[in-house]
């Protein structure tokens, strides 16, 4: 599994704000944080059925299946952009809008959802006799 601390380096390098070389500060890690367990809530909410649960650290491991991993680190970087104030790359919104369709599109053809219409009245069958009837000389 992967660590929250790897979503949210790859966030703040979608945003160009940090060295994946030096370690995300404290508070930029609690913003993160407090920022994505906010937009995985929505997701959820939304029918997004990921199987979230909050994180509380960098270290938690992420509680979203791995093909989940890259929409949800492009649209934190989204999330997280007004408090860095830096203008996105192109790339980078059309990655988090491509992810997260593809989620969605993923999560909506596993589900088997079974219609009823009780309102609408029974239909009665017609008894006839054999099948072929109608169908034979």
């Amino acid at each position: 599994m992967t660590a929250v601390a790897v979503i949210v380096r790859d966030a703040l390098r979608h945003l160009k704000v940090q060295d994946p070389r030096q370690p995300v500060k404290a508070e930029d890690a609690r913003d993160a944080i407090h920022a994505l367990n906010m937009m995985m809530r929505r997701w959820e909410a939304d029918g997004l059925a990921l199987g979230w649960s909050d994180v509380a650290t960098m270290d938690d491991e992420l509680p979203a299946p791995p093909e989940a991993e890259e929409a949800i680190g492009f649209n934190l970087a989204i999330k997280l952009r007004p408090g860095f104030g830096v203008t996105l790359d192109a790339d980078v919104i059309a990655n988090a809008q491509s992810g997260l369709s593809s989620l969605t599109a993923d999560v909506l053809s596993n589900q088997f959802v079974r219609t009823s219409y009780p309102d609408l009245p029974a239909g009665e069958s017609q008894v006839c006799g054999d099948w072929r009837e109608g169908y034979t000389r």
